[in-house]
């Protein structure tokens, strides 16, 4: 099901994958429609990633009345790797920009974003995801967390802790390039449940030579619904990933050290407890989030978010260690040397 654009070339083309998010999806359109940009150069594509909600059906009478084209991919849920792909192939902008279906654009998104790549063919632009403060103190304490972190690289993004933007930084939540770069490295690896965006932006930094630029002013207002189980499983993934991309040469195993190493002692000394006594494990880390939660509502919020930390670093070296097996992890961690990859670098 689609709405077809006219023949000639659109500049912008916003790919959205969307699943099961009727209301959040609505504000995500509504704000692109308040953009100060001309409108008639954008088209949107919006993937429906085997909605069940009504979705689709919203999506269709929207398409009527919205300012600016919108066009609707609908597929059986595949996950948002696939879904990006999807729209990026149907895309007729040269500019692609990405973001979420749980954002709210601010009114100059899109003119911050395309003011960068008037200038520069291989620029990547990357936007923050800033937190509603209309929520502050309402939301779950892990959202608050995930929301304390991002903050915390927006910050040294601007203040000249870190000196650029980098792969690591591209988050589709909100970023833009040009649509060539990623069709020349063939789209996101769907195999990548998480981090399938940090995995392209290395491949294209790679392959293509793109740079990366961070922009404040492209932000979106960011209000995610994530179950507590959501949010721990992005540290598993981003775990098994790692190690995934690391047996493969694509990073370095010192990246897997690293989330080790760079850690408090309190921090090191949990995750050899509950790596050693995995029994222990599920029992420890209720007790750390109930505890978390607790301190956050009593608005002693630096703690819980230490705790928190915790919590998800810890389950990051399980998760690591679950696809590394034991003995190569304690060689990663414990013993001298590097570990082997892969004689095959993809991409």
């Amino acid at each position: 099901m689609s709405r077809e654009m006219q023949e000639s070339a659109q500049s912008i083309t916003v790919v959205i994958p969307t699943y099961n998010r009727k209301a959040s999806l609505k504000v995500t359109l509504d704000g692109l429609a308040r953009q100060k940009y001309s409108l008639q150069d954008v088209e949107v594509i919006v993937v429906s990633d085997g909605s069940t909600d009504g979705t689709d059906a919203f999506l269709e009478e929207y398409a009527g009345g919205a300012p600016y084209t919108l066009r609707v991919i609908t597929q059986a849920n595949q996950g948002p790797a696939q879904a990006r792909n999807a729209g990026v192939w149907a895309a007729k902008g040269e500019i692609i920009v990405f973001i979420d279906d749980d954002v709210e654009p601010v009114d100059d998104f899109l003119a911050s974003h395309m003011a960068h790549h008037k200038s520069d063919d291989k620029i990547v632009v990357i936007g923050p995801m800033s937190p509603d403060p209309a929520r502050r103190g309402v939301e779950p304490a892990w959202i608050a967390w995930e929301h304390a972190m991002l903050q915390k690289q927006y910050f040294n993004l601007t203040t000249g802790v870190w000196k650029q933007a980098w792969a690591n930084h591209f988050y589709t939540g909100n970023a833009s390039l040009r649509r060539e770069h990623i069709v020349a490295v063939g789209g996101f690896d769907v195999e990548f449940k998480r981090q399938e965006d940090v995995e392209l932006a290395h491949r294209m930094r790679r392959t293509q030579g793109v740079n990366f630029v961070f922009d404040p002013k492209a932000d979106v207002i960011h209000r995610p619904h994530r179950s507590f189980a959501s949010w721990l499983n992005v540290a598993t993934s981003y775990g098994q990933c790692d190690v995934i991309r690391a047996r493969e040469g694509r990073v370095s195993w010192i990246v897997v050290k690293n989330s080790y190493t760079n850690r408090n002692r309190t921090t090191r000394m949990m995750a050899r407890l509950m790596m050693n006594a995995p029994f222990l494990a599920a029992p420890i880390r209720a007790l750390l989030v109930a505890v978390a939660v607790g301190l956050y509502r009593a608005g002693v919020t630096k703690v819980a978010m230490a705790m928190l930390s915790m919590v998800y670093n810890v389950r990051y070296l399980e998760s690591a260690r679950t696809e590394m097996g034991a003995e190569q992890m304690s060689r990663l961690l414990f013993g001298p040397g590097d570990l082997p990859v892969a004689p095959v670098v993809k991409g």
